[in-house]
């Protein structure tokens, strides 16, 4: 994914940046957590296997996927990531993605950060589209998604492959105001 400037979060509460090494075990914490865990794809059994997304700018190509760190203005740790994956050069799509650590649900940052990324996406990395995927049982997750702008297109029947079984997700998206509109 190719893109000239950071997305900048506007939120009291964190910012976006970079995902380093040292953000990797916070996240695992979190992301093992089963109140976290149990409405979302993820299946990480440790650390390591996050590292591919410790920020490395020159390894980046049309179609890599880039996700951020979500951290407190105050620490600056990590307490959750956000950012696009399935990214398609030729198509100018690509799927947002997001995690939130549990202590700070209910609190406006997956929101504020949905709708950053979706107008950074189709700003500065000319995304037309930008979609997610949701499991169907994941009713918090499609709020998030509809409070930044995000609409349902439907529902796909044993889309995803969850910890050895197919789950629903539904599909949104958010797309790129046209020019001719």
């Amino acid at each position: 994914m190719h893109f000239t400037s950071l997305p900048e979060l506007e939120h009291e509460l964190v910012l976006l940046r970079p995902i380093a090494e040292q953000d990797l075990q916070p996240w695992f914490r979190y992301l093992s957590e089963p109140v976290v865990f149990e409405h979302t794809s993820w299946n990480v059994k440790a650390p390591s296997e996050l590292a591919h997304y410790v920020w490395n700018p020159a390894e980046f190509t049309e179609s890599s996927q880039v996700r951020f760190a979500i951290a407190s203005r105050v620490s600056n740790s990590l307490v959750g990531t956000a950012g696009f994956h399935t990214v398609s050069a030729q198509n100018a799509t690509a799927e947002i993605a997001y995690d939130l650590s549990h202590d700070l649900w209910g609190k406006g940052i997956a929101s504020a950060v949905c709708g950053c990324l979706a107008h950074w996406g189709h700003t500065a990395a000319k995304l037309v589209r930008v979609q997610a995927t949701v499991l169907e049982s994941n009713v918090r997750s499609m709020r998030v998604l509809e409070r930044s702008g995000f609409e349902r297109e439907g529902l796909l029947r044993s889309y995803r492959n969850v910890r050895g079984t197919h789950g629903n997700f539904y599909m949104y998206a958010h797309v790129a105001p046209r020019a001719d509109a």
